[in-house]
């Protein structure tokens, strides 16, 4: 388990380091910015497909609160 969870880890951090990476380059900032607001969303769908292991049972955990919330049902 562990070895997975470091996999896991060092796929994230090489991922974010890529993206720094092509972030730094200045290719991206000419015409208007038009290639860095481009590779923006890229960036946010990219992560949040890479770290649904991480989000998506926390929201799944989470859920009943929410919809609890907002029937106004107290916790006793």
């Amino acid at each position: 388990m562990i070895t997975i969870l470091e996999k896991y880890i060092e796929l994230l951090w090489a991922a974010f380091q890529y993206d720094m990476d092509v972030f730094s380059q200045g290719w991206l900032y000419y015409w208007l910015l038009v290639p860095a607001v481009a590779y923006l969303g890229f960036f946010f769908l990219k992560w949040t497909v890479l770290t649904t292991p991480v989000w998506l049972p926390v929201a799944l955990a989470l859920s009943p609160f929410g919809r609890w919330a907002a029937a106004g049902v107290r916790a006793r």
